[in-house]
């Protein structure tokens, strides 16, 4: 689980510290406040071994894959100046660790590089052209050093291993989750995953899940059609593609399978309450609350609605696990990223007096 977080130089961040972090998190704040920028930090860091790390959570803004340099790294650097080091800093199972990007104007790639031997001239030209992002990541005694080079084929990484390869850099499953990610998503993909869970037993707890939002569905199913797999979902004697069901019931269905077949994993749930009505918000905190828990992961999560932070400290008090729960509010002044955390406890006397929490 991740404890504590500091980023800096990170997206619109100058410097933003989240700490005592617990299993469920909430964080809100003002537009441009650095929500989403938190959960995509946290995703860079724990996905930054990836050469498409930067691509990943540029999608997730809906930002146009790129080989340009400018437009794949530099919108993560504060106010795009790469002359400071982009840093994150994470203490996640008791241990901390240090994520750093700079740009380096002077690395030349080995020739050894694993891609085919007609394009290396390509990449050592595009590094010297261009110029290339220096990464280092350390946790403890393990360290990671190397650079990504954009050359014809793509994002190449270099990397020189660990002098400690057995401390590791294992990172938990992480999933972030918006509405781009789950439209995205084939059916095929949701298939799967309900494959697993109807394989091991769990599928009827996604079903009696389902049933808070569709009280009539009786089962979820994949049919073959046209050579594609598609969910339907059984209501009374008919079946409905999953796809017409609503955001809200794709949502639910998509946020249950990240957390039910990626148990110890990390949910960032960016705008949690889109696609809800503001009256399921305590059910549908409940829900996450008790899969989180019987599956043992974390959920992070982001809203703009006052509704829902209510409904989450509603919710998660009647998953029995209040003492799990924290809330953030995130604000930005002329002297920078201002964080204001919430404990279960005064969050309730803060909404009880009507005090501003957003």
């Amino acid at each position: 689980m991740i404890e504590r977080i500091v980023l800096e130089n990170f997206r619109g961040i100058k410097r933003l510290e989240l700490i005592d972090l617990k299993p469920i998190t909430l964080i809100s704040g003002k537009n441009n406040a650095g929500k989403s920028s938190v959960l995509e930090g946290i995703f860079l860091f724990l996905d930054h071994l990836a050469p498409e790390s930067f691509t990943k959570i540029n999608r997730f803004r809906g930002l146009v894959p790129s080989a340009n340099s400018s437009s794949l790294w530099e919108t993560s650097f504060y106010q795009m100046n790469m002359q400071n080091p982009l840093q994150i800093s994470v203490t996640l199972a008791g241990t901390q660790a240090l994520l750093e990007y700079e740009r380096d104007d002077t690395f030349v790639p080995p020739v050894d590089l694993n891609v085919p031997n007609e394009i290396v001239g390509q990449i050592i030209s595009s590094a010297i052209s261009n110029y290339t992002l220096k990464f280092k990541y350390q946790k403890e005694d393990y360290l990671e050093e190397g650079h990504f080079i954009v050359g014809p084929m793509g994002i190449v990484r270099n990397m020189t291993p660990s002098a400690n390869p057995n401390a590791g850099a294992i990172m938990p499953v992480t999933q972030f989750i918006n509405a781009p990610i789950i439209n995205s998503h084939s059916d095929s993909f949701i298939a799967e995953w309900i494959g697993k869970l109807e394989l091991s037993g769990k599928k009827h707890k996604i079903i009696e899940i389902m049933k808070f939002i569709e009280p009539e569905i009786n089962d979820l199913t994949t049919i073959v059609v046209n050579g594609n797999a598609q969910v339907f979902a059984k209501i009374e004697k008919q079946l409905l593609p999953l796809r017409l069901a609503g955001d809200g019931l794709n949502k639910l269905l998509f946020i249950v399978l990240s957390i039910s077949v990626n148990p110890h994993s990390i949910i960032l749930i960016d705008e949690i309450e889109t696609g809800f009505h503001y009256s399921m918000y305590p059910q549908l905190w409940n829900t996450i609350a008790q899969t989180a828990y019987e599956n043992s992961c974390q959920i992070i999560a982001t809203t703009h609605s006052y509704e829902c932070i209510v409904g989450a400290v509603d919710g998660v008090e009647r998953a029995g696990r209040s003492s799990a729960f924290c809330y953030y509010r995130l604000d930005k002044n002329s002297e920078g990223n201002q964080v204001y955390r919430y404990s279960d406890d005064l969050l309730h006397t803060a909404i009880a007096t009507d005090m501003e929490v957003r």
